[in-house]
């Protein structure tokens, strides 16, 4: 998962200010990932050509847990300023435009690395011949349930932020040491399956 580059002007408050926004967002796909798909492998806020950050982790088989995953960094973001983020907006109408035109699409380097990208080709893989307002509201869905999941597990999205920002990377090892104590899998597996994500295993009986 990748936050693009984006050129920034501003003075030193604004840089410091950007970089906390990308540790967040980084952190918001590591815990969602480790909440209700698969471990995070490294996380890194150290910016190169294309991006400002990115997290790796193994996909999720899940389709549902993969466009969550995809959609947390933003909605980490939105957790954290209390507002959406237009990049998020801005990437989802550019994938949703670039499906009927290959041209565009083959303009834009690194294109397939953008997080709303991604989770609208795989909503598209989950949805037979949807509209383009029917992926929107698929997309909304999903993350506001991103968004839930976070702001239940908060404390840890936070504790893992600070991490970044004092460390700029870290692998496996450091993010098990930050993340150990929060029960992030039952958190998040609970709110899954409140939205029908996931179906809740039946209790196994005894025969008395």
């Amino acid at each position: 998962m990748a936050l693009p580059r984006h050129t920034n002007t501003a003075g030193s408050t604004r840089r410091v200010k950007s970089l906390k926004r990308v540790a967040y967002h980084e952190a918001g796909h590591a815990v969602l990932s480790e909440a209700i798909a698969t471990e995070a492998q490294y996380i890194s806020i150290k910016p190169n050509e294309t991006k400002l950050g990115y997290m790796t982790s193994r996909p999720s088989a899940r389709p549902s847990s993969r466009i969550q995953v995809d959609l947390a960094g933003y909605a980490a973001e939105h957790v954290l300023t209390g507002r959406r983020s237009r990049a998020l907006d801005r990437e989802i109408g550019f994938a949703i435009i670039a499906r009927s035109d290959e041209a565009l699409h083959a303009a834009f380097e690194a294109v397939h690395e953008n997080d709303g990208y991604r989770a609208v080709q795989d909503v598209l893989r989950i949805t037979a011949s949807p509209t383009d307002d029917e992926i929107r509201a698929e997309i909304d869905r999903y993350y506001d349930v991103a968004r839930e999941c976070l702001s239940a597990v908060w404390p840890a999205v936070v504790a893992l932020a600070k991490a970044l920002l004092k460390h700029e990377e870290l692998e496996r090892a450091a993010i098990e040491e930050v993340l150990v104590e929060f029960d992030l899998l039952r958190t998040g597996l609970a709110i899954q399956v409140a939205h029908g994500f996931l179906v809740k295993p039946l209790a196994s009986t005894v025969a008395s």
